[in-house]
């Protein structure tokens, strides 16, 4: 006879046995649990637990009003309003040179989509996550001086239902300095803007209209004006027009003539043939933010108006197509077409251009398809200084896109072309040298018509053959005869591989 083994009856070792269960079980233990403790003590910690509250919210309290009286008599400081330029370049030096060292447990995620390894261009891939901190408040010493940023993090759900946000300048900014005076803030400002100036001496910052406000939209690296292919006579002269606009004593010479300081130019020709692509140049070759601003998207006169108000003085704006504002003057057809109509009229265009309010200081680049359509009242100097014709591709620019899509890759083993060839060794190609790369490129350039084909249809055949010059050579013909012929029409669509039609 088999006699049962009884645990023991205290409530820890009942815990170990699965079938007690209950509101009995649990009695038990409480039981237990409190047999064991003197009921002054509980009383004692009941007590400390619920003074807990009343003593923090004291204690917080005192800080507050100590800080505020702190910083009333022995703080001084400068307010940077949310979404200001200024805003983001002092945001990025603090985080560059102080919260980055310290521990941070604040942080915003957004997915980094640019490119940076060779395999993210061919093979669908997981993008990288950038992790930006976030503060509220934080103290530093710089230059000998003791300064507070403060930053409300309860405006952050605000800033980001902003698709363009990236956690950096979204929010108002107090920066505090220990002392009477605001001269060590403005020094600090001043290292903010050389820090941001160091930083983009490479991009060109693109700005866009959002919920009435401008944001940056994209941070682009500086494009080569080389890269943009028009006459060379015309684009020196227009180098040299904006380089005088800019110096300083052509702005001192204005004033003192009681001339107002703008300078407008016009960019025309078909699509495709670099319109904006030149202004991005422009931006970059003269340190300039762009403001892009799409003509068919502005809702009214008073919209547009307002933008130009809060442009800053020294930068480029950029007014795409123009024409949409003349589409209602033209005859009822236009309706057949499906054209964009702007709701912004020629008078409110004049007046932000050159009104009695209009800023200065700035550049205004317009750009269209159809210069027929423009107004001349538009087009008169004054408004519209210098006229930029930017037509269909040149044999010799034809020669120097050549050049420029290969010759910084002669050296480079060509990238697989199949399937197959991913991952088998091949034996490098002997290195093409510069003479062989400029005889090819003067046999292709030979085989493009003179002023036929855009700038970015060229450019679309190169990406056929990015990998080899000599088959791009030998291709091109067919694909002129194709263009030529008709062949590849608004109408109907043609698969092309390899530099054949399927």
């Amino acid at each position: 006879m088999v006699r049962p083994f009884h645990l023991g009856v205290t409530a820890s070792h009942r815990v170990l046995d699965p079938s007690m269960h209950g509101l009995e079980f649990i009695r038990d233990i409480i039981g237990h649990w409190v047999s064991g403790l003197d009921i002054t003590h509980l009383g004692s910690l009941a007590a400390c637990v619920g003074a807990a509250p009343a003593v923090w919210r004291f204690l917080r309290t005192a800080w507050h009003e100590a800080y505020g009286w702190i910083r009333q008599f022995f703080i001084s400081s400068i307010t940077i309003p949310a979404h200001d330029p200024l805003n983001r370049h002092v945001t990025n030096w603090i985080i560059a040179n102080v919260v980055q060292f310290r521990s941070i447990r604040s942080f915003t995620a957004r997915t980094q989509i640019q490119a940076t390894r060779q395999a993210e261009l061919f093979k669908k891939t997981r993008w990288d996550i950038q992790y930006l901190p976030h503060f509220g408040t934080t103290w530093f010493w710089h230059d000998g001086n003791l300064f507070v940023v403060r930053r409300p993090l309860d405006s952050f759900k605000t800033s980001t239902s902003n698709s363009s946000y990236d956690g950096v300048g979204g929010e108002e900014l107090t920066i505090g300095c220990l002392g009477l005076s605001t001269e060590a803030i403005k020094r600090l400002i001043q290292t903010c803007q050389e820090y941001a100036d160091d930083q983009a001496q490479y991009y060109v910052i693109i700005y866009s209209r959002y919920r009435m406000s401008w944001q940056p939209k994209s941070r682009k690296p500086i494009r080569r004006l080389e890269t943009v292919h028009f006459d060379d006579k015309l684009k020196h002269e227009l180098l040299t027009d904006i380089r005088n606009y800019l110096d300083p004593n052509t702005k001192r010479l204005y004033l003192s003539r009681s001339m107002p300081y703008r300078r407008g130019y016009l960019f025309y020709g078909p699509p495709g043939t670099g319109k904006s692509s030149l202004s991005t140049a422009l931006a970059g070759e003269f340190g300039l933010d762009l403001y892009e601003v799409k003509i068919p998207s502005v809702a009214t006169d008073q919209d547009l108006e307002q933008m130009f108000q809060e442009v800053p003085p020294q930068c480029i704006v950029l007014l795409e197509d123009i024409d949409a504002i003349w589409t209602k003057r033209e005859s009822p057809d236009n309706e057949q077409h499906n054209e964009i109509i702007s709701n912004c009229t020629l008078s409110g265009l004049l007046n932000v251009l050159d009104g009695v309010g209009s800023p200065e200081g700035r550049i205004v680049i317009m750009t269209t398809n159809k210069p027929e359509r423009l107004d001349s009242a538009l087009v008169r100097p004054g408004r519209v200084d210098m006229k930029v014709m930017l037509g269909n591709i040149s044999q010799k620019s034809a020669e120097e896109m050549f050049l420029r899509m290969f010759a910084l890759d002669i050296s480079t083993p060509p990238l697989p072309t199949s399937r197959k060839d991913v991952g088998e060794k091949k034996e490098e190609d002997p290195q093409m040298d510069r003479e062989e790369l400029q005889r090819l490129a003067l046999e292709f350039s030979c085989q493009i018509p003179e002023d036929t084909f855009t700038p970015s249809q060229l450019q679309g055949f190169f990406q056929l053959y990015l990998d080899n010059p000599v088959e791009a050579v030998s291709n091109v013909s067919a694909w002129v005869e194709r263009g030529l012929s008709g062949m590849s029409s608004d109408d109907e669509i043609e698969i092309v591989g390899n530099g054949h039609a399927r």
